[in-house]
């Protein structure tokens, strides 16, 4: 028998080492974890946990949200589902197996790092675990409110104007645009809201823009549309516009401009629009 010291031996063991090591060899691991990053309060949550044991048996997959264990599926075992208590972690039994968790009525309390870990069943016991985690938020529940003093401005004042937007977990970002152009962020003020009693609650937050208005801001009929947007990445993004014209202009229908203030022509106004209409005529 050759001696653990012979060469031929030495080099058949680390022969043995490299090919453990490579990849594709023998070994359990995670294939895909398929955790949410962003979820909304209140939705239904699908966890997935796709692993290869390279031809092992499986012993337990089990779930953890931070330290707590909340979910482990033994398929030997004479209950192969076993769901634990965790804050903010509702299990459902039923639609949950093997590679899939479903999670009910998420809350503020179900966001944390995931962790997925596959352990092989006798005689190697290995395991393989990966970790994600998963945000949630409040996604406010209507669009932004837009209010300034009046609708006719001059070129050369000063416009000022509010826009309140609903309460979101994480607040939204906000934004100002005027004819679809992003107005500079140094023209606005972000108003910091009173604070509510209670954990649970959270507040809508109102920008004030102030704005010197240019003569290019207007279009040759005379007109501007101002827009303020609120946006949550990749779940919300609502905007609310007002229309802005120059003294004297107004808009009767989308590509027609009459001249006159109100509601109605008077004076020599009328006079006015019915040279026009003569004219076309």
């Amino acid at each position: 028998m050759a001696h653990l010291g012979h060469p031929t031996t030495k080099l058949v063991i680390l022969l043995v080492l490299l090919a453990a090591s490579l990849p594709g060899s023998a070994g359990v691991r995670i294939v895909e974890m398929q955790v949410p990053p962003v979820v909304q309060v209140g939705k239904t949550v699908h966890l997935a946990c796709r692993f290869d044991l390279e031809g092992a048996n499986l012993y337990s997959l089990n779930w953890w949200r931070g330290s707590d264990q909340f979910y482990q599926f033994s398929p030997s075992s004479p209950e192969p589902i076993i769901v634990y208590d965790s804050p903010g972690i509702t299990v459902d039994r039923r639609d949950s197996r093997q590679e899939v968790v479903v999670l009910r009525n998420i809350s503020h309390a179900s966001a944390g790092r995931y962790k997925c870990e596959v352990l092989a069943d006798y005689p190697s016991f290995e395991k393989h675990s990966e970790i994600t985690e998963m945000k949630v938020i409040d996604v406010p529940s209507g669009p932004p409110r837009l209010a300034l003093s009046r609708l006719q401005w001059s070129p050369g004042e000063v416009l000022r104007a509010n826009c309140t937007f609903p309460g979101a977990r994480p607040p939204s970002e906000l934004h100002w645009y005027i004819n679809g152009k992003k107005i500079s962020p140094q023209s606005s003020l972000l108003v910091h809201p009173e604070s509510k009693k209670g954990a649970n609650d959270f507040v809508s937050r109102t920008s004030q823009l102030t704005l010197t208005l240019r003569s290019t801001h207007f279009t040759t009929g005379g007109q501007a549309t101002l827009t303020c947007e609120a946006t949550v990445p990749g779940v919300y993004r609502r905007m609310a516009k007002v229309y802005l014209s120059l003294p004297g202009y107004k808009t009767a229908a989308p590509s027609l401009k009459l001249y006159g203030t109100g509601s109605g022509l008077r004076g020599g106004a009328t006079l006015v629009a019915t040279c026009l209409v003569l004219l076309l005529l």
